[in-house]
């Protein structure tokens, strides 16, 4: 009867470190993906920047070139 009893602690123990180990998992998956939500929306907002600063140099070129085709219709 005695190893049936320390059977059904050791039992009980294991379910008790399976549980932990469950919410210690889940704990660093959702830090994980906070994470890697945190990079990509870092990534985006570098992304939009850069496309701002191209957008600028663009609109810059074009109105240079147009002063240029103005200064030769003039």
């Amino acid at each position: 009867m005695d190893d049936v009893d320390s059977l059904k602690k050791k039992i009980d123990e294991l379910e008790v470190q399976i549980v932990k180990e469950r919410e210690a998992h889940e704990l660093k998956l959702r830090k994980v993906k906070t994470e890697n939500y945190d990079a990509l929306e870092a990534s985006q907002t570098r992304y939009q920047g850069e496309l701002e600063i191209q957008r600028r140099n663009f609109q810059r070129q074009v109105e240079k070139l147009r002063a240029q085709l103005e200064s030769f219709e003039v």
